[in-house]
């Protein structure tokens, strides 16, 4: 991918919820990182809003002992995290038709 990665909503709060849950644990970055083949850079990148990958995630939620049902909720903001996050020329053009006078 090009250019910085924008998260969307849904990826700043799993971001948030990640950290959260890593900092209960006590589980530093490092220990973290090098749990997922890593670096403490890598987690530190994913809790800014870079995506994870499905066993990444996996693998973080098992380290934080997340419980089946919340695995499920932060599985599901993560699948919607992967949406594309509206550009603003999108946002600009789709305003301007709603506005447009019916012929």
């Amino acid at each position: 991918m090009k250019g910085p990665f924008k998260p969307n909503a849904d990826g700043l709060v799993l971001a948030r919820q990640l950290r959260q849950l890593r900092e209960n644990t006590g589980l530093s970055q490092e220990q973290v990182g090098e749990q997922l083949g890593g670096s403490a850079s890598k987690v530190h990148r994913i809790e800014q809003g870079q995506l994870p990958w499905p066993d990444e995630l996996g693998m973080m939620l098992d380290l934080y002992k997340v419980p089946d049902p919340k695995q499920a909720v932060l599985r599901d903001t993560w699948d919607k995290a992967w949406q594309p996050r509206p550009t603003r020329g999108k946002q600009d053009e789709e305003g301007a038709k709603s506005q447009l006078p019916d012929s």
